[in-house]
């Protein structure tokens, strides 16, 4: 009973030294008046532990009556904290992997965002990866001195849990594992094909808000004046005024341009270039290169726009090998470009880091595949939501969201596998996932929740599309990370047990508990 501890709420430990003669009354009074506790509590178990720590005594409040439970060792004795410094010190020993290694996995996830070639990622992956490494050294440092210095008051001031138990779900993800395996296989590719195929835009000024004064004035250009994607060129002076004349021309024909101004285009009406004031002149011209001004009807980061300045490019690079295209559109298909690059290369580098941090913390060669399946899935199906329900996306929301989704939920999957391997150890793998899961689930649904009450309020307040798009995906993506980590996880791990177990370091005797 005591060596699993099942079934209570919570287990309260009695630091240091109790005097094992005193029967249910002398141990109740002990609770109530040197620990300011009450004993007459449902579901906790009170231990005490004696000179000698071979022997406990344990004492339940079983509603008509205390149940008082005592133990004895053969072999060895229990490691019982004596002061509440080195409970501490034990509780900080006992999850230090699970929270360093979680942590390491977020930073990493943000740091691969250093990988873009957009200085906004790597801004971005900075600073967020110094505020988890911050936060990491508090926790082990400044949080474990505040909860020693506060400890009265956190009691005095505990509260009963409002969320409710998840033994039903816990039980139906466990009884039904095989089922739940066949039903995320069936939408795994739906899931992959809408992540894939996600409407995204590159437009820049889409995701500000259309009341900007810079809004309604590119809104007035287009409607008023036709005027929606102008190109500049710029080319050689040197060029002879044949050929300019003639590659002016050839620009005209190019589908979806309506309008060419170069330094001849005044000159063609008769006036000549003597007549002209300087201030005109130097527009078009400098001492190294003359310039002319398309006018595109179509818009930016549209295919058509992209086929078009390819043309151009073709066309002003046969008058002149060093000439240069430039516009919002040559920029916005740059950036397309290189977004696409970077996509590639900052979802790579954090799967990768997250897996080899991974494997060394967790001390398996299996494990980590399966735990970055798990949130993979998850990041897909958060993605795909955004092309079933028909929303575009802003480009940087596209190539951050995977990263950081992954880093920063992927503590969800390790804090849950780190607990089924201390628990497989000693039991069999349903009796370990249904005690795994009933000390992790209430820890993983907060975690979630709070991040999802941190991004959503970002993404309701602001009026940028850009970062309401990506706190919107965070949001969404930490409850669907959670609910994947609390069903789909374990019957993954349960399915692997086998294989986890010869992939970890000192599990292979787990397989020996086998119960089919």
């Amino acid at each position: 009973m005591l060596n699993d501890a099942v079934g209570f709420e919570k287990i309260f430990i009695a630091t240091g030294y109790t005097d094992l003669r005193r029967g249910i009354d002398g141990l109740a009074s002990t609770i109530k008046f040197q620990f300011d506790l009450d004993p007459f509590q449902k579901h906790i178990l009170f231990l005490f532990c004696g000179k000698r720590t071979d022997r406990i005594k344990g004492l339940v409040w079983e509603g008509d009556g205390f149940l008082l439970l005592y133990k004895r060792l053969n072999i060895g004795g229990f490691s019982w904290p004596r002061t509440k410094e080195e409970a501490m010190e034990n509780a900080i020993c006992d999850t230090i992997v699970s929270v360093v290694g979680s942590s390491l996995t977020t930073v990493a996830g943000f740091l691969a965002l250093c990988t873009m070639m957009l200085t906004l990622g790597k801004d971005i992956g900075l600073v967020m990866a110094k505020g988890v490494f911050f936060g990491l050294v508090c926790v082990l440092t400044l949080f474990p001195a505040l909860l020693l210095a506060l400890d009265k008051y956190i009691e005095k001031t505990k509260h009963k849990l409002l969320l409710p138990k998840f033994d039903k779900i816990n039980s139906f993800s466990i009884k039904h594992y095989k089922v739940i395996l066949i039903v995320l296989l069936l939408l795994m590719f739906p899931a992959y094909y809408g992540n894939q195929n996600v409407n995204v835009y590159y437009k820049l000024d889409k995701s500000l808000p259309a009341t900007l004064p810079s809004s309604i004035a590119n809104s007035e250009l287009k409607e008023k004046f036709n005027i929606v994607s102008p190109e500049i060129v710029l080319i050689d002076k040197n060029i002879s005024g044949n050929e300019l004349s003639e590659l002016t021309n050839k620009l005209k024909e190019v589908k979806g341009v309506d309008l060419v101004l170069a330094p001849n285009s005044i000159t063609e009406f008769g006036i000549p270039t003597s007549m002209l004031p300087d201030d005109l002149v130097e527009i078009f011209e400098n001492d190294k290169y003359q310039l002319i001004i398309l006018n595109s009807t179509y818009e930016v980061a549209s295919d058509e726009l992209s086929t078009q300045i390819d043309e151009v490019n073709k066309i002003v690079k046969s008058y002149d090998k060093r000439a240069i295209t430039a516009g919002e559109g040559p920029l916005t298909k740059d950036l397309t470009t290189i977004a696409d690059h970077d996509f590639k290369m900052v979802n790579y580098t954090s799967i990768i880091i997250i897996f080899v941090i991974m494997l060394i913390v967790l001390k398996s060669a299996g494990l980590p595949i399966i735990l970055v399946s798990a949130i993979e899935f998850a990041i897909f199906v958060n993605m795909s939501i955004a092309y079933y329900t028909g929303v575009e996306l802003p480009f940087v929301a596209s190539i951050v969201i995977g990263t950081i989704q992954l880093g920063a939920t992927i503590d969800y999957a390790i804090l849950m596998s780190t607990k089924y391997l201390e628990e497989r150890k000693k039991k069999n793998k349903f009796d370990a996932m249904k005690e795994t899961l009933s000390k992790t689930s209430t820890s993983i649904i907060v975690s979630a929740f709070c991040f999802f009450a941190a991004t959503f309020g970002v993404a309701m307040y602001s009026k940028i599309d850009m970062i309401a798009s990506i706190c919107n995906l965070l949001a969404r993506g930490s409850i669907i990370s959670m609910l994947v980590v609390i069903l789909i996880l374990p019957s993954l791990l349960l399915f692997f047990d086998k294989f986890i177990m010869k992939t970890t370091k000192n599990m292979k005797e787990g397989v020996l508990n086998e119960k089919n």
